[in-house]
Protein backbone atom coordinates (compact mmCIF):
# COMPACT_ATOMS: atom_id res chain seq x y z
CA UNK A 1 0.00 0.00 0.00
CA UNK A 2 1.54 3.58 -0.74
CA UNK A 3 2.67 5.54 1.61
CA UNK A 4 0.20 8.24 1.52
CA UNK A 5 -2.64 7.12 2.13
CA UNK A 6 -2.96 8.21 4.94
CA UNK A 7 -1.14 12.24 4.68
CA UNK A 8 -2.09 14.88 3.14
CA UNK A 9 0.01 17.30 0.44
CA UNK A 10 2.49 19.55 1.99
CA UNK A 11 0.89 23.14 2.86
CA UNK A 12 -2.83 21.30 3.20
CA UNK A 13 -4.81 20.07 6.25
CA UNK A 14 -8.02 19.16 7.16
CA UNK A 15 -10.51 21.50 8.63
CA UNK A 16 -12.75 20.14 11.47
CA UNK A 17 -15.40 20.36 14.56
CA UNK A 18 -15.14 24.46 15.81
CA UNK A 19 -12.60 25.10 13.26
CA UNK A 20 -14.82 24.13 10.15
CA UNK A 21 -17.43 25.92 11.91
CA UNK A 22 -15.37 28.82 12.45
CA UNK A 23 -14.52 29.24 8.49
CA UNK A 24 -18.31 28.88 7.56
CA UNK A 25 -19.37 31.24 10.24
CA UNK A 26 -16.56 34.35 9.00
CA UNK A 27 -17.59 33.56 5.17
CA UNK A 28 -21.06 34.20 6.42
CA UNK A 29 -20.81 37.48 8.18
CA UNK A 30 -18.87 38.61 5.74
CA UNK A 31 -21.32 37.68 3.03
CA UNK A 32 -24.07 39.83 4.62
CA UNK A 33 -21.56 42.44 5.26
CA UNK A 34 -20.59 42.61 1.38
CA UNK A 35 -24.41 41.70 0.33
CA UNK A 36 -25.49 44.39 2.75
CA UNK A 37 -23.01 47.25 0.58
CA UNK A 38 -24.37 46.55 -2.56
CA UNK A 39 -21.60 43.30 -3.63
CA UNK A 40 -22.94 40.21 -5.90
CA UNK A 41 -21.24 37.13 -5.47
CA UNK A 42 -18.92 35.53 -8.54
CA UNK A 43 -17.71 31.85 -8.83
CA UNK A 44 -14.81 31.07 -11.04
CA UNK A 45 -13.77 27.29 -11.73
CA UNK A 46 -10.89 25.71 -9.92
CA UNK A 47 -9.42 25.16 -12.77
CA UNK A 48 -7.82 27.67 -15.04
CA UNK A 49 -5.63 27.09 -18.39
CA UNK A 50 -2.48 28.29 -17.47
CA UNK A 51 -2.52 30.89 -20.42
CA UNK A 52 -4.66 33.08 -17.92
CA UNK A 53 -2.03 33.26 -15.11
CA UNK A 54 0.89 33.79 -17.72
CA UNK A 55 -1.30 36.68 -18.66
CA UNK A 56 -2.52 38.18 -15.73
CA UNK A 57 -0.16 37.24 -13.19
CA UNK A 58 3.73 37.55 -11.93
CA UNK A 59 3.28 33.91 -10.12
CA UNK A 60 5.69 31.58 -11.85
CA UNK A 61 5.01 28.30 -13.49
CA UNK A 62 6.76 26.67 -10.42
CA UNK A 63 4.76 28.15 -7.71
CA UNK A 64 1.45 26.88 -9.05
CA UNK A 65 0.18 23.35 -9.30
CA UNK A 66 -0.60 22.18 -12.86
CA UNK A 67 -2.53 18.97 -14.48
CA UNK A 68 -3.16 18.36 -18.51
CA UNK A 69 -6.56 18.41 -19.90
CA UNK A 70 -7.52 15.97 -22.38
CA UNK A 71 -6.77 17.82 -25.27
CA UNK A 72 -3.31 18.32 -23.91
CA UNK A 73 -3.57 21.85 -22.71
CA UNK A 74 -1.65 22.73 -19.85
CA UNK A 75 -3.74 23.87 -16.73
CA UNK A 76 -3.21 24.84 -12.87
CA UNK A 77 -5.61 25.17 -10.12
CA UNK A 78 -6.76 28.65 -9.01
CA UNK A 79 -3.66 30.41 -8.08
CA UNK A 80 -4.97 33.90 -7.59
CA UNK A 81 -8.58 35.09 -7.01
CA UNK A 82 -8.39 38.35 -8.85
CA UNK A 83 -6.34 37.31 -12.24
CA UNK A 84 -9.60 35.10 -13.02
CA UNK A 85 -12.35 37.81 -12.03
CA UNK A 86 -10.01 40.04 -14.33
CA UNK A 87 -10.47 37.20 -17.06
CA UNK A 88 -14.78 37.45 -16.48
CA UNK A 89 -14.60 41.28 -16.52
CA UNK A 90 -12.58 41.45 -20.03
CA UNK A 91 -15.06 38.71 -21.80
CA UNK A 92 -18.47 39.43 -19.76
CA UNK A 93 -18.89 43.30 -18.55
CA UNK A 94 -19.25 46.26 -20.81
CA UNK A 95 -17.40 49.54 -19.70
CA UNK A 96 -19.59 51.99 -17.72
CA UNK A 97 -21.72 51.40 -14.94
CA UNK A 98 -19.36 49.87 -12.11
CA UNK A 99 -19.53 46.16 -10.98
CA UNK A 100 -19.25 45.32 -7.49
CA UNK A 101 -18.17 41.71 -6.82
CA UNK A 102 -17.68 39.63 -3.97
CA UNK A 103 -16.21 35.63 -3.86
CA UNK A 104 -15.49 33.00 -0.84
CA UNK A 105 -12.90 30.53 -2.52
CA UNK A 106 -9.44 29.01 -1.75
CA UNK A 107 -6.59 29.56 -3.79
CA UNK A 108 -3.95 26.94 -4.23
CA UNK A 109 0.10 28.07 -4.53
CA UNK A 110 3.24 25.72 -4.20
CA UNK A 111 4.92 26.83 -0.62
CA UNK A 112 8.20 26.85 -2.23
CA UNK A 113 9.98 24.77 0.77
CA UNK A 114 8.96 27.27 3.39
CA UNK A 115 8.09 25.46 6.62
CA UNK A 116 4.30 26.04 7.81
CA UNK A 117 3.57 27.58 4.73
CA UNK A 118 0.34 27.36 3.79
CA UNK A 119 -0.37 25.89 0.09
CA UNK A 120 -4.27 25.80 0.26
CA UNK A 121 -5.37 29.60 1.22
CA UNK A 122 -9.38 30.12 2.17
CA UNK A 123 -9.72 33.88 0.56
CA UNK A 124 -12.70 36.47 0.49
CA UNK A 125 -12.85 39.46 -1.25
CA UNK A 126 -14.45 42.03 -3.09
CA UNK A 127 -13.63 43.70 -6.53
CA UNK A 128 -15.23 47.09 -8.30
CA UNK A 129 -14.94 46.91 -11.60
CA UNK A 130 -15.37 49.96 -14.02
CA UNK A 131 -14.72 52.80 -11.74
CA UNK A 132 -11.34 55.00 -11.29
CA UNK A 133 -10.64 57.75 -9.36
CA UNK A 134 -11.10 58.94 -5.97
CA UNK A 135 -14.56 58.06 -5.32
CA UNK A 136 -13.68 54.20 -6.28
CA UNK A 137 -10.50 53.68 -4.09
CA UNK A 138 -12.36 55.13 -0.64
CA UNK A 139 -15.35 53.08 -0.99
CA UNK A 140 -12.89 49.77 -1.58
CA UNK A 141 -10.65 51.13 1.54
CA UNK A 142 -13.64 52.09 3.84
CA UNK A 143 -14.75 48.27 2.79
CA UNK A 144 -11.90 46.82 3.86
CA UNK A 145 -12.00 48.87 7.34
CA UNK A 146 -15.63 47.78 8.13
CA UNK A 147 -14.36 44.29 6.74
CA UNK A 148 -11.28 44.42 9.48
CA UNK A 149 -13.82 45.72 11.84
CA UNK A 150 -16.28 42.58 11.41
CA UNK A 151 -13.41 40.10 11.93
CA UNK A 152 -12.93 41.23 15.42
CA UNK A 153 -10.61 42.78 17.73
CA UNK A 154 -7.64 46.09 16.80
CA UNK A 155 -6.97 46.16 13.65
CA UNK A 156 -4.63 48.86 11.62
CA UNK A 157 -5.15 49.24 7.62
CA UNK A 158 -1.70 50.96 5.82
CA UNK A 159 -2.10 52.65 3.04
CA UNK A 160 0.39 53.52 0.03
CA UNK A 161 0.95 53.83 -3.59
CA UNK A 162 2.58 51.62 -6.16
CA UNK A 163 3.12 54.91 -8.24
CA UNK A 164 5.64 55.83 -5.82
CA UNK A 165 7.88 52.70 -5.97
CA UNK A 166 7.37 52.33 -9.89
CA UNK A 167 8.52 56.49 -10.30
CA UNK A 168 11.73 55.76 -8.36
CA UNK A 169 12.63 52.47 -10.07
CA UNK A 170 12.23 53.84 -13.29
CA UNK A 171 15.14 56.22 -12.54
CA UNK A 172 17.01 52.99 -13.04
CA UNK A 173 18.13 50.46 -15.57
CA UNK A 174 17.20 47.44 -14.62
CA UNK A 175 16.62 43.50 -16.09
CA UNK A 176 13.20 42.29 -15.58
CA UNK A 177 14.76 39.95 -12.84
CA UNK A 178 16.67 42.48 -10.89
CA UNK A 179 13.28 44.78 -11.15
CA UNK A 180 11.18 41.42 -9.49
CA UNK A 181 14.04 40.98 -7.11
CA UNK A 182 14.25 44.52 -5.76
CA UNK A 183 10.35 44.74 -5.42
CA UNK A 184 10.08 41.60 -3.40
CA UNK A 185 12.63 42.73 -1.19
CA UNK A 186 10.93 46.17 -0.61
CA UNK A 187 7.66 44.47 0.18
CA UNK A 188 9.13 42.21 2.62
CA UNK A 189 11.14 45.04 4.17
CA UNK A 190 14.68 43.03 4.07
CA UNK A 191 16.45 46.37 3.16
CA UNK A 192 19.93 44.48 4.21
CA UNK A 193 20.14 42.88 1.03
CA UNK A 194 19.47 45.25 -0.71
CA UNK A 195 22.73 47.14 -2.34
CA UNK A 196 23.46 49.64 -4.20
CA UNK A 197 20.74 51.16 -4.80
CA UNK A 198 20.25 53.85 -1.86
CA UNK A 199 16.84 55.61 -2.88
CA UNK A 200 14.99 51.91 -2.68
CA UNK A 201 17.00 50.89 0.23
CA UNK A 202 15.03 53.34 1.86
CA UNK A 203 11.56 52.99 0.74
CA UNK A 204 11.00 49.95 3.16
CA UNK A 205 11.12 53.06 6.41
CA UNK A 206 9.05 55.04 5.17
CA UNK A 207 6.30 53.69 7.06
CA UNK A 208 4.21 55.81 10.16
CA UNK A 209 2.05 58.61 10.58
CA UNK A 210 1.81 61.47 8.11
CA UNK A 211 4.75 62.71 8.93
CA UNK A 212 6.04 60.48 5.85
CA UNK A 213 4.98 62.07 3.61
CA UNK A 214 7.62 64.93 4.10
CA UNK A 215 10.11 62.47 4.03
CA UNK A 216 9.06 60.93 0.90
CA UNK A 217 9.14 64.07 -0.96
CA UNK A 218 12.28 64.75 0.22
CA UNK A 219 13.50 61.26 -1.20
CA UNK A 220 11.50 62.08 -4.47
CA UNK A 221 13.61 65.31 -5.13
CA UNK A 222 12.35 66.38 -8.41
CA UNK A 223 10.63 63.04 -9.61
CA UNK A 224 7.61 64.50 -10.63
CA UNK A 225 5.73 60.85 -11.09
CA UNK A 226 6.30 60.04 -7.48
CA UNK A 227 4.97 63.84 -6.25
CA UNK A 228 2.06 63.13 -7.62
CA UNK A 229 1.36 59.50 -6.17
CA UNK A 230 1.93 61.25 -3.09
CA UNK A 231 -0.04 63.83 -3.82
CA UNK A 232 -3.52 61.64 -4.89
CA UNK A 233 -1.83 59.67 -1.13
CA UNK A 234 -2.35 62.74 0.49
CA UNK A 235 -6.15 62.82 -0.80
CA UNK A 236 -7.24 59.29 0.04
CA UNK A 237 -5.40 59.94 3.93
CA UNK A 238 -7.11 63.47 4.17
CA UNK A 239 -10.62 61.72 3.30
CA UNK A 240 -10.22 58.73 5.34
CA UNK A 241 -9.04 60.83 8.80
CA UNK A 242 -12.16 63.37 8.08
CA UNK A 243 -13.81 60.62 7.89
CA UNK A 244 -13.25 59.30 11.57
CA UNK A 245 -10.62 56.29 10.65
CA UNK A 246 -7.60 57.92 11.20
CA UNK A 247 -7.06 55.66 14.37
CA UNK A 248 -7.07 53.32 12.53
CA UNK A 249 -5.09 53.82 8.84
CA UNK A 250 -1.30 54.39 8.88
CA UNK A 251 0.89 55.11 5.88
CA UNK A 252 3.32 52.37 4.38
CA UNK A 253 5.34 53.86 1.06
CA UNK A 254 7.01 50.05 1.27
CA UNK A 255 3.60 48.53 -0.01
CA UNK A 256 3.99 47.28 -3.36
CA UNK A 257 2.85 44.04 -3.65
CA UNK A 258 3.91 40.67 -4.74
CA UNK A 259 1.78 40.86 -8.28
CA UNK A 260 3.12 43.44 -10.30
CA UNK A 261 -0.33 44.29 -11.90
CA UNK A 262 -1.40 46.92 -9.23
CA UNK A 263 -1.17 50.37 -10.47
CA UNK A 264 -2.30 52.94 -7.73
CA UNK A 265 -3.51 53.17 -4.41
CA UNK A 266 -2.36 50.08 -2.33
CA UNK A 267 -3.11 48.59 1.49
CA UNK A 268 -2.92 45.84 3.56
CA UNK A 269 -4.81 44.86 6.70
CA UNK A 270 -3.71 43.83 10.19
CA UNK A 271 -5.25 42.33 12.94
CA UNK A 272 -3.95 41.97 16.66
CA UNK A 273 -2.06 38.82 17.19
CA UNK A 274 -1.96 37.27 13.76
CA UNK A 275 1.24 36.33 11.87
CA UNK A 276 1.22 38.61 8.60
CA UNK A 277 -0.93 40.65 6.60
CA UNK A 278 -4.93 39.31 6.51
CA UNK A 279 -5.98 41.91 3.77
CA UNK A 280 -4.53 43.24 0.90
CA UNK A 281 -5.21 44.73 -2.28
CA UNK A 282 -5.21 48.36 -4.06
CA UNK A 283 -6.22 49.48 -7.84
CA UNK A 284 -5.24 47.62 -10.86
CA UNK A 285 -6.14 49.69 -13.82
CA UNK A 286 -4.10 47.80 -16.16
CA UNK A 287 -5.20 44.00 -15.39
CA UNK A 288 -7.73 43.46 -17.46
CA UNK A 289 -6.19 44.66 -20.55
CA UNK A 290 -4.28 41.81 -21.02
CA UNK A 291 -7.26 40.26 -21.76
CA UNK A 292 -8.33 42.70 -24.48
CA UNK A 293 -10.92 44.68 -22.56
CA UNK A 294 -9.82 48.10 -20.45
CA UNK A 295 -11.44 48.64 -17.39
CA UNK A 296 -10.36 50.39 -14.07
CA UNK A 297 -10.55 48.38 -11.15
CA UNK A 298 -9.52 47.73 -7.17
CA UNK A 299 -10.24 45.26 -4.78
CA UNK A 300 -9.02 43.34 -1.68
CA UNK A 301 -8.47 39.82 -0.57
CA UNK A 302 -8.97 38.51 2.75
CA UNK A 303 -7.05 35.50 4.03
CA UNK A 304 -9.27 33.73 6.10
CA UNK A 305 -7.19 30.60 6.62
CA UNK A 306 -4.92 33.17 8.64
CA UNK A 307 -7.69 35.07 10.20
CA UNK A 308 -9.42 31.94 11.60
CA UNK A 309 -6.08 30.67 12.93
CA UNK A 310 -5.20 33.60 14.73
CA UNK A 311 -9.03 33.53 16.22
CA UNK A 312 -8.44 30.04 17.02
CA UNK A 313 -5.13 30.90 19.03
CA UNK A 314 -7.28 33.07 21.66
CA UNK A 315 -10.50 31.47 21.88
CA UNK A 316 -10.50 28.20 23.03
CA UNK A 317 -12.41 25.29 21.80
CA UNK A 318 -14.44 24.80 24.96
CA UNK A 319 -15.11 28.91 24.05
CA UNK A 320 -15.73 28.27 20.92
CA UNK A 321 -18.14 25.59 22.18
CA UNK A 322 -19.58 27.27 25.12
CA UNK A 323 -23.27 26.86 24.33
CA UNK A 324 -26.38 25.07 25.75
CA UNK A 325 -26.09 21.44 23.98
CA UNK A 326 -28.52 18.84 24.55
CA UNK A 327 -27.78 15.28 23.72
CA UNK A 328 -31.23 13.38 22.45
CA UNK A 329 -31.59 9.88 22.74
CA UNK A 330 -34.42 7.73 21.76
CA UNK A 331 -35.82 4.34 21.09
CA UNK A 332 -37.43 3.14 18.17
CA UNK A 333 -41.04 4.05 19.22
CA UNK A 334 -40.06 7.35 20.45
CA UNK A 335 -38.16 8.48 17.22
CA UNK A 336 -41.17 11.15 16.40
CA UNK A 337 -40.87 12.92 19.84
CA UNK A 338 -37.65 12.72 19.87
CA UNK A 339 -37.21 14.80 16.35
CA UNK A 340 -40.02 16.98 17.12
CA UNK A 341 -38.17 17.68 20.43
CA UNK A 342 -35.23 18.69 18.05
CA UNK A 343 -36.80 20.51 15.39
CA UNK A 344 -38.09 22.74 18.35
CA UNK A 345 -34.91 23.20 20.48
CA UNK A 346 -31.72 25.09 19.73
CA UNK A 347 -29.08 23.12 20.23
CA UNK A 348 -30.26 20.04 21.08
CA UNK A 349 -29.15 17.37 18.19
CA UNK A 350 -30.16 13.19 18.19
CA UNK A 351 -27.72 10.79 18.98
CA UNK A 352 -26.11 8.18 16.90
CA UNK A 353 -25.28 5.95 19.98
CA UNK A 354 -27.97 3.46 21.46
CA UNK A 355 -26.78 2.07 24.67
CA UNK A 356 -27.54 4.65 28.04
CA UNK A 357 -23.91 4.03 28.99
CA UNK A 358 -22.32 4.73 25.36
CA UNK A 359 -24.62 8.63 25.27
CA UNK A 360 -23.16 9.39 29.13
CA UNK A 361 -19.69 8.81 28.19
CA UNK A 362 -20.11 10.56 24.75
CA UNK A 363 -21.69 13.50 26.40
CA UNK A 364 -19.51 14.09 28.78
CA UNK A 365 -16.34 14.19 26.38
CA UNK A 366 -18.29 16.06 24.35
CA UNK A 367 -18.98 18.98 26.17
CA UNK A 368 -23.16 18.43 26.48
CA UNK A 369 -24.81 20.08 29.10
CA UNK A 370 -27.74 17.37 29.36
CA UNK A 371 -29.35 14.51 28.12
CA UNK A 372 -32.63 14.57 26.68
CA UNK A 373 -33.89 11.20 26.80
CA UNK A 374 -36.81 9.12 25.14
CA UNK A 375 -37.71 6.04 25.89
CA UNK A 376 -41.50 4.57 25.32
CA UNK A 377 -42.29 7.84 24.50
CA UNK A 378 -41.74 9.17 27.79
CA UNK A 379 -39.26 12.04 28.42
CA UNK A 380 -36.02 11.85 31.09
CA UNK A 381 -33.51 14.62 31.73
CA UNK A 382 -30.19 14.32 33.12
CA UNK A 383 -28.15 17.37 33.64
CA UNK A 384 -24.12 16.27 32.99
Amino acid sequence: MSGNTRNVPLGTRDVMFCEAELFRALETKLTELYKNRGYSEIITPGIEYYDVFEAGSTLRQEQMYKLTSPDGRLLVLRADNTTPIARVAATRFESGAPVKLFYHQKVYRLSEGHKGRKSEIAQSGVEILGASGIHSDLLCMITAIETLSALGGDFKLELGHVGYYNALISELSLEPEQADRLRRLVEAKDANKISGYDKIKKIPFLFGGEEVFEEAEALAGDNTEAINALTYLKKLYGALCEAGYKDKIMLDLGIVHAFDYYTGAVFKGYMANAGEPVLAGGRYDTLIARFDNSIPATGFGVNISEVADTLLRETSADTVNDKKRELVCFDAASLGEAARYVAETEGAELSALGSKKENFEYAEKSGFSKIVSFENKAKTVYMI
